[in-house]
This record gives C-alpha cells, structure tokens and sequence, in this order.
C-alpha cells in the first residue's frame, strides 16, 4: 500500500512477545494454541513478528517466516521449503547455503521423507499442479516434525493474501492440515481485520480449538511518550508538546518515528536542544503537508490504491465526507447526493480494509492522521480553486497551530469539565465499548456535586437528567475504593427521584472490593480505554 520502510527500530509489545514466548513453550509441552495478530498496517505486527522470529533461540523448535505481502505463490513454495531446510541446518550446525539445491543435498541423509516430498512438490511446480503444491506444502510441517522429533512454528504475515494464489478452497485444506499437526504453531497476522476475521470464523474455526486473536493497537498515552523519548534521544520535549504530538498522531507508532525524525533533523539543523512548538509545527508541515513528505506520500498513495479500479473513484467524496463530519449513511448519502445502497457498499469495503470503523449506527475513521489529512491536506488540494500554494501552506500552519491552542486549553481542563462536555454530546444513540453495547441519551442537565466518603474525602460526581431518567456518574482519576461506592450509593439511593443508572469513570484501578460491590450494584463501570472511544468518536482530545 505504501513505499514506506516501516523498519524503524522495534519498541514495546511486550505484552504479545510473552504471549508468543507462551504458546512456543505451550506447544513444548503438548498444548497448543495457534494466534492470529490483527491490526492496521504500519502499527507493528511485522516487526513484532520478526522480532520474536529472530529471537526464538530454542533448539527444539524451527521456524518458518513467510511474509505474503505482495508476493506470488512461485515465492511462497521457495520460501516455505528454503526457510525450513535453511533453519532446520542452522540447528543442525550444517553448512549453510542460499540455493536450495545445496539446503537438500546437506540434509538429505538426516531427513530422507522430507526431502522426498520437497522433490514431489517441485515436480508438481514444475507441471503447474498448483493445488497439489499447495496440498505438499502443508504436509510438510507434519512430515518434518514427525522425521526430526522437533516442533515447527510457522509464522505467516499477511495470511489473507492466500487467497490471491488461485487454489481450490485454500483455507479449508489448510484448516485440515492444521488440526492434524499437533507439533507446528501458527501465528497469523493481518492488516486487513474484517477479511482476517472472516477467514478466521468461517474456513478456520477449527475442531481442537479456534485462533487465539491479539489485537496489535496504537501505544497508549504511556508508551507513545517513551518511544517519543526513546526517538528523540538526547533532544528534550515538554510533556504539553508530546501529549499533543500522541494525541495527534493517535500513538500510531509509524507517524510518531517518522516526525521525530524531523524533529531530529531540525533541532540539529537549527541547533536547539529542545523542541519548542514552531519545530514541531514544522515538522508537521514538512512530513504531511508538502507533496512529498513522507507521511503526504504516504496517505496519498492509499487515496490511490482505495481510489483505483472501475467504480472505486467516489471513494475519495465518501471519505472527504466521513472527514468533514458525516457520519450515518443517510448523512452520506445526502452530502454525495448517491444512493444509500452505493454508500452501503464502498463503506462496508473500507470497513474491511480496516479504513474506517463502525460504532453503533455510526462511522467514523480507524486512523486519525489519515482523517486529519484528507480534510486539511487532500481535500484543499483538490477543491482550492486559486492555485497559490504559500497561501494554502500558511493556513495550513494556521490550522496546526489552532489545533494545539484547542488541545492546550481542553488539557488544561479538571476532569469534570471534560466528563461534561462529553456527556452533552450524546444523542440517543448506542456505542459498543470494548465488546458492551451502551445506550447514551441526551443529556438536558448535567450538574457537577461533590459528596463525602467515609474518610471524608471528596468524590466528583455528575448529576445527570434525561427527557426520562437520571443518572449518578462517579468520576475518580486516581484509585476508587469500597468505601468511595458506598458514599454515592448511599446518597442515590435517598435521592428523589432515584437515578436510573450509575456509571463509574476511573483512570486508575479499581478496587477489588469496590468492583464486586458496583457490579452487585448494576453499575456501569468505564476506564480510560472506554471513555478514550468515546472521546475519539467526538474529535475530543484523550484525557491524558
């Protein structure tokens, strides 16, 4: 999709790392459980995958790293067959050569039955019986661990793209083949997460256990300003300017490296030693607004990609659309002036691109950067009538700097002011929070109160009323306790009328003790992940 090398040096997902390291020893020990990593590209999974790859030091187990992404079946075949003999001799302390020619002489006396079906395949490659190379193929993990008494890992990136080699019910055969090797590991990844998990429910949901899913997701808040720390190096940035630069970017680890690297470059070029918001400014303006900066190139050859084939043309209205605030089908269909069937259709493909997402009857963008840049980079492109790029790069800096004072201000905010503005948002409509479906009404009053706990400590809490109900909102950015539940219950329970719903908002862990007793309670609980959606879906900056 892109020319961009996403090579960038490997920070984080220890989380994934352990649970790859588990399923490895898992396996060892005669469990298994295949995984699936699903995300969107450039967030990390590849570079995940090879870093585990590359550091799977276990002299019981041989690994196998085919990388899909644009690549034929001739390549498949070579390198499914290569990596096998090439690792199986690296464990093996053989000779070790690039021709495969050579891979098979050096190991044919300790693997005869591998090497004899490797022949076959070769032959059927050679007579271009496909769907039998494919069918030797994956065999071959089985044949192999059978021969050697080793176990096999086989990590495939991009495992939709089987699908482009033209066999014959590719991912029914290999769920087969899957089921009955009970000493090879899959690991799976996938940019592409509603096709992935289609595949994944439909041709391999399989009989001894279905794939483990890990989500590979933009860093948090936390991990987006140590890998900014960790990019920048020895050049200082204030925590305002670096909460802005994850908030804008999203955390997405691609666009975080690729402007601290301009930042880099600037600050040594005009030789600061700290970076100050006209340097991030123009850092900004070099990477996404000039026509070939890197990130501007980027976004513009997916315009081109999700914009290329007969019919796919009104993609760039529907997206400029989705950017300038419309986000329901009839909304869509209005401000193009199509069919809501037409929208249907183009938005449900973008959907399983991973391009845009859906969140009750709403759509909304997966990728903020990308919003950010068809709205004010592509969009004035092609709509600016006066062809004066200085005056387009000035409102531009403009915009950025409008967007930081209008993130600087909302930081600057308590809690409950921000909890406010959000709760006056809603507008009768449900959301899907983290796999819960929640019905927000509109708000006509929110009113801020205090109450006492106990100990006497104050909790926030917002009263606030619907049309039909009442609602309790405790709101609580360090750690919540039994005792601060019972306060508000307390208090709801002598209110009149008694409020409908109770919903706990924590940024911090919630205790135990207090846990239990708010959910014996019925009371919604939300954390920073929950409100961080509902933040996103609304253009308002994290709560950091």
């Amino acid at each position: 999709m892109s020319y961009i090398n996403s090579e960038y040096n490997f920070y984080g997902r220890n989380d994934i790392l352990d649970t790859l390291k588990k399923r490895v020893s898992d396996l060892k020990e005669g469990y298994r459980q295949n995984v699936a990593l699903l995300g969107n590209r450039y967030v990390g999974k590849s570079i995940t995958l090879r870093h585990f790859f590359t550091n799977l030091d276990d002299d019981q187990v041989i690994a196998i790293y085919l990388d899909l992404d644009n690549k034929d079946f001739r390549y498949f075949v070579s390198k499914f067959v290569g990596s096998l003999l090439y690792n199986y001799s690296k464990n093996q302390k053989l000779p070790l050569h690039d021709d495969l020619a050579l891979l098979m002489e050096g190991v044919k006396e300790r693997i005869p039955h591998t090497i004899s079906v490797i022949k076959k395949i070769q032959t059927d490659l050679h007579g271009k019986k496909f769907n039998a190379v494919f069918l030797g193929l994956m065999t071959l993990p089985e044949i192999f661990t059978n021969e050697t008494d080793k176990f096999c890992v086989l990590v495939v990136d991009e495992f939709q793209n089987l699908n482009d080699f033209v066999l014959t019910n590719v991912f029914q055969e290999l769920g087969k083949k899957i089921m009955t090797q009970k000493k090879s590991l899959y690991v799976f990844s996938s940019s592409y997460q509603g096709i992935a998990k289609k595949i994944l429910s439909e041709k391999l949901s399989l009989l001894f256990g279905n794939f483990e899913i890990l989500p590979v997701e933009t860093f948090d808040l936390a991990d987006s300003q140590k890998f900014i720390e960790h990019n920048l190096n020895s050049v200082n940035i204030g925590s305002q300017l670096s909460n802005f630069l994850t908030d804008f970017t999203g955390g997405h680890p691609l666009y975080l490296n690729l402007i601290s690297q301009e930042l880099t470059n600037l600050s040594a070029i005009h030789k600061q030693g700290e970076i100050y918001m006209p340097l991030l400014s123009q850092s900004i303006e070099n990477t996404i607004f000039d026509r070939w900066g890197v990130l501007s190139r980027h976004f513009e050859l997916i315009i081109n990609e999700l914009c290329a084939g007969k019919g796919n043309e009104m993609n760039s209205a529907l997206l400029m659309s989705l950017a300038n605030g419309h986000h329901k089908l009839d909304d869509l269909s209005e401000d193009m002036d199509i069919k809501r069937s037409q929208v249907t259709q183009k938005i449900t493909r973008l959907m399983e691109m991973g391009i845009v997402i859906k969140n009750g009857r709403l759509y909304y963008f997966k990728d903020r950067l990308f919003k950010y840049w068809i709205k004010y980079v592509y969009q004035k492109r092609l709509k600016d009538v006066e062809l004066a790029p200085d005056k387009q790069r000035r409102k531009f800096k403009e915009e950025i700097n409008r967007a930081f004072d209008v993130f600087s201000s909302t930081s600057r905010k308590d809690f409950s002011s921000r909890v406010m503005e959000l709760f006056n948002c809603f507008d009768n409509e449900s959301f899907d929070l983290n796999g819960r479906k929640y019905k927000l009404p509109r708000f006509e009053t929110i009113e801020p109160i205090k109450l006492r706990n106990e100990n006497g400590t104050l909790i926030d809490v917002l009263r606030a009323s619907s049309q039909s109900a009442v609602w309790f909102i405790i709101l609580k950015q360090d750690s919540l306790g039994e005792g601060d539940v019972n306060a508000v219950l307390a208090e709801s329970k002598s209110m009149k009328p008694k409020p409908e719903r109770c919903l706990i908002i924590t940024l911090s862990n919630l205790d135990e003790h207090a846990k239990l007793k708010a959910l014996q309670e019925r009371c919604w609980i939300w954390n920073e992940e929950e409100l961080n959606i509902l933040l996103t879906l609304f253009d308002k900056p994290f709560i950091s």
